[in-house]
């Protein structure tokens, strides 16, 4: 999940950006508006968000001077600049800037939501804790999965793995999944397969297994019957059997390994 601050100066503008986030089940948590750069700074002094989206032309303080003294003050870290005009002369400052996008508005909401869920993902990517990152690269990852390069996936695979991202905890389908593609839950099965080498459950198992590593990791207390319901078993039994599947290993076995790693 991630913090975001929107910035802009007119208030139908914020206003349509918040209704397409909070309609679009995007990976937002917490989202704080601001009017103007001024505003921004002074609420950027209590609250940190992981993205900033900002119009490029306001009133006093333009987008590109408000993400330069943000970088300055090391505020936040990721932009987005929103404007009405194709202008190079922008573009150009916002790539010196290192933005990660330009988008013009009317805003394409698809767009939106990929940039949302791809800095959701390098989130979710970089919030390890440093003191078991190495244990982690040897037991949590798994292969299949993290040596996918999505960069070279179509829109709607990425869409789809971004939906799983968001809701593996629950009881997913294809038909789930087509609804919100809108496209026909064979041509998905058969897309997802071709461009992943996996069909859609064996990849969701995979990264089921793959968070339930994880939990088991960041709290050794958490029992197994916790974590295969926060991973999307109901029951245990099954999670029991779909982690020894793709993994080699009971739960139990692959905790024991974990603590005598720590030990180590």
């Amino acid at each position: 999940m991630l913090n975001l601050m929107i910035v802009d100066d007119e208030p139908f503008m914020i206003n349509g950006l918040m209704n397409i986030i909070e309609k679009g089940n995007t990976p937002c948590s917490e989202v704080i508006k601001a009017s103007d750069g001024f505003d921004a700074l002074e609420k950027l002094e209590k609250f940190r968000p992981d993205l900033m989206i900002t119009d490029i032309q306001m009133p006093e303080m333009d987008g590109l001077e408000l993400i330069r003294q943000v970088q300055e003050r090391g505020l936040c870290k990721r932009f987005i600049i929103l404007s009405g005009y194709d202008d190079v002369k922008y573009m150009r400052q916002a790539i010196k800037r290192r933005v990660i996008d330009y988008l013009m508005k009317p805003i394409d909401k698809t767009e939106l939501y990929d940039i949302l869920a791809n800095v959701s993902l390098e989130l979710m990517n970089s919030s390890t804790p440093k003191e078991y990152s190495n244990v982690l690269s040897h037991t949590v990852s798994d292969p299949t999965i993290d040596e996918l390069e999505v960069s070279r996936l179509s829109k709607n695979v990425k869409k789809i793995i971004q939906y799983i991202d968001l809701h593996y905890t629950k009881d997913l389908s294809l038909d789930q999944i087509a609804d919100h593609v809108f496209l026909h839950p064979n041509y998905i099965s058969a897309l997802f397969r071709k461009e992943t080498g996996l069909t859609f459950i064996h990849y969701l198992h995979l990264y089921r297994i793959k968070k339930a590593k994880e939990m088991m990791v960041k709290d050794i207390e958490l029992s197994f019957h916790q974590i295969s319901e926060r991973v999307g078993y109901e029951s245990v039994r099954h999670f029991f059997n779909v982690f020894k599947k793709y993994s080699g290993a009971t739960p139990g076995e692959y905790r024991e390994q974990f603590k005598l790693q720590i030990r180590c």
